[in-house]
Parts: structure tokens; sequence; C-alpha cells
């Protein structure tokens, strides 16, 4: 079926009023970090200013409006605004799309901005600082609601509208914008699931067409309070494709818990979506004493034993030589809940042979037979 894109045109305008000095006030404002997440239903972008002139200054009301076609956004609310300035004249936020002239800009999104909010000489000043994305300070956040799926994104800035001017309305720089988003939504995914086997959790996922994918990280978050999003590994795209794709990714070795899982999907341009799991994961513990064969055996020089424990135990794990020689102690009696462990042994001490490895955990016993290979 041919999906049918539709074009976001996104324009920047921006009006400054600053104070006065003798030397030039300079600014560069840009805008950037855009992002269609939350299952390609958000559209959200970001708003940086940054002193670029020696004279510090301070600036006054400012008014940033965007236009976009109708039928493609809408919603625009304000989701972060820089504490240091009040949104809004005098008070309150102030952004609303509103009709313009001429009727091919259908719409106006105004976000105005009081540098002074704070007081006379206070938290006003504009920053030169390059801020953590070398962009400058954050001014605000402006997130809209995708009303179609599918949506080819096209943004560009007007350098002829846009500008910073002192009071008497005379320009004196020609703003820039660092964006540089002009794909497609790159991924139609039609499905992502997961299933548990043991410790191990295996994730896999569906595109039915793919533009300028690179890849996607494979993000995990623990259940519960202050918990953060990791990345645990990445998987490359296809790039370009009308094909079904499936991909997977397997994520082993965890402890007893809940988990929730996303994906992050990159574009070759740096550009991302996220794509969650529906469910959460849960890794329940393991229900019977169970030692897997060490691995890889024959090994040169290390090598991880796994084992398993159903309840709460104190752990002794013991490596013999041939003759049932003691010769290392890997545990020792050391209280462990009920979970799946593994525990590496390097052997470059030891010389070539067959050795043993021994676990207890309170009544339950089992040796298994290793292989040092030099």
């Amino acid at each position: 079926m041919e999906v049918l894109m539709k074009k976001i045109v996104l324009t920047l305008l921006i009006v400054v009023c600053i104070s006065m000095s003798a030397s030039a006030q300079t600014a560069t404002n840009t805008v950037d970090n855009f992002q269609i997440t939350n299952g390609v239903t958000k559209f959200s972008f970001d708003i940086y200013t940054r002193r670029t002139s020696n004279p510090v200054y301070n600036m006054g009301n400012s008014s940033y409006a965007f236009t976009f076609t109708t039928g493609t956004l809408t919603n625009p609310v304000i989701t972060y605004f820089n504490p240091r300035y009040k949104s809004g004249s005098p008070t309150g936020d102030y952004i609303d799309p509103m009709a313009i002239v001429p009727p091919t800009l259908p719409f106006l999104l105004l976000l105005q901005v009081n540098y002074s909010g704070l007081g006379a000489g206070t938290g006003d000043t504009v920053s030169s600082s390059l801020g953590i994305t070398g962009l400058g300070e954050k001014i605000a956040t402006i997130e809209m609601d995708i009303l179609i799926s599918n949506v080819q994104a096209n943004f560009s800035w007007d350098p002829l509208t846009s500008e910073i001017v002192t009071p008497s309305f005379v320009p004196f720089i020609t703003s820039t914008y660092a964006g540089g988003y002009n794909g497609l939504l790159p991924v139609e995914l039609s499905s992502f699931v997961s299933n548990v086997n043991r410790n191990n959790v295996n994730l896999n996922w569906t595109t039915t067409s793919e533009t300028n994918n690179n890849g996607f990280e494979i993000e995990r978050k623990p259940m519960g309070q202050n918990s953060v999003w990791s990345k645990i590994g990445f998987v490359n795209g296809n790039g370009n494709s009308s094909e079904i794709r499936n991909y997977s990714f397997s994520d082993n070795g965890l402890n007893v818990g809940k988990y929730n899982y996303r994906l992050k999907q990159i574009d070759f341009n740096g550009n991302f979506e996220y794509f969650e799991l529906g469910n959460e994961v849960s890794v329940g513990a393991p229900s019977t004493f169970e030692v897997s064969q060490n691995y890889p055996n024959p090994f040169n020089p290390s090598t991880k034993i796994n084992f398993s424990i159903p309840q709460d135990s104190k752990v002794t794990l013991n490596i013999y030589d041939i003759s049932g020689k003691l010769i290392m102690t890997l545990i020792n009696n050391e209280f462990k809940s009920a979970n799946y462990y593994t525990v590496s042994l390097n052997g470059s001490n030891l010389s070539s042979g067959t050795y043993f490895y021994t676990i207890n955990a309170g009544d339950f016993n089992q040796t298994k037979k290793m292989i040092l290979i030099k």
C-alpha cells in the first residue's frame, strides 16, 4: 500500500527587543533536537539563545513565532520553560495558534518570552555560555500533536523575517538554523514483543518499511522509583527497505525483577524516535537448584560458571584438581538470595589439565568437570 506522506512546514520568526549599547549586541538563536516520539504521535523541538558579542546586555520581551500547515500539527504546549524567564506578558504562558495573513501560511504559533521577568538586573542577562549542547541557553521546549501517523518533515529558517533588533528596529544579526532534520519518519514498526527464558529476555521486532534507517539502540529500565533508561545494545538497520524485516536482541543474565524496554530508532542524520514495549517484562526466581556446564569448555585461560538457587542460601563454590586437592575458592559460604548467578574463573596460574568445581547451597551439592588447555 502506498503511504501518503504529508509535509510539515515549519518556519521560525524571531523578533527580539534589546537594550541599547555603544557596541554591537548580537546573539544566535537556534532551533534543534527535533524529535518524533510516542509512537509517532508527538513532535517536539528546543529553542536556544546565546550571546555572541562581548558587551553584556539584557533582553526585553521576545516573540518566537512559528508557522505550520494546518491538518498536520495541533495542540502546541510548552513542556519545558527556562526558570530564568517568564513566559507571557505580563504573566502566564502565552503560546497560541492563531490565523494570520497571507492564507498560504495558515497558522502562527507564538511563544512570548519576558527576559526581564525576574526583576531589573536579576536573571535577565543574555548568557554567552555554550551550555551542555554547545548551542547556548535553552529557552523552551515545544511539543505538538501529530494528526497523522506518517509525516515527512521539512524545516527551514527564514533569515529575511527572523531577526534580532534594537529598540529602533535596526536588524544586526542573521539567525541560524542548526536542527538538520529534513527526513522522513524512517521506520514503520509492525510488532515489538518479548519472551523470557530463565533470566534471559529475547526481544523481537518487525518493520514493514525503512527509510534512512541506521539502526536501533536497545534501552532497558528496571521497574521502581527513580530508575532510569540505559543503553544495553545496538542492532544495525537496513537503510532503505520496502520489505518486511525481522530483528532480534537477547538481554542475558538478568537479576530477578521487572523491566521495561524500548527501541531508539536512529537515522543516518542522527534523528531518532522511540518505540516502547507494550508490556513490562518479569524475570522470576528460579524454581530449582541448577548448575550449568562452564563455558567455554575446554577453556584458556578464563571460563564462566552459571548457577541458580530457588531460595535464599549460603553458597560455597570450590575448585579441585584431578587428585581432589582444593586449589581455589570462588565463593566462600556467602549468603545469596534466590536468583541467577554467573562466576568467572581465571586459570592463568593453573596448569593444563582436568579440574572439578563443586557448589554447595544448603542441602544442595553438585560437582562438574572442566578442562583447561594451554
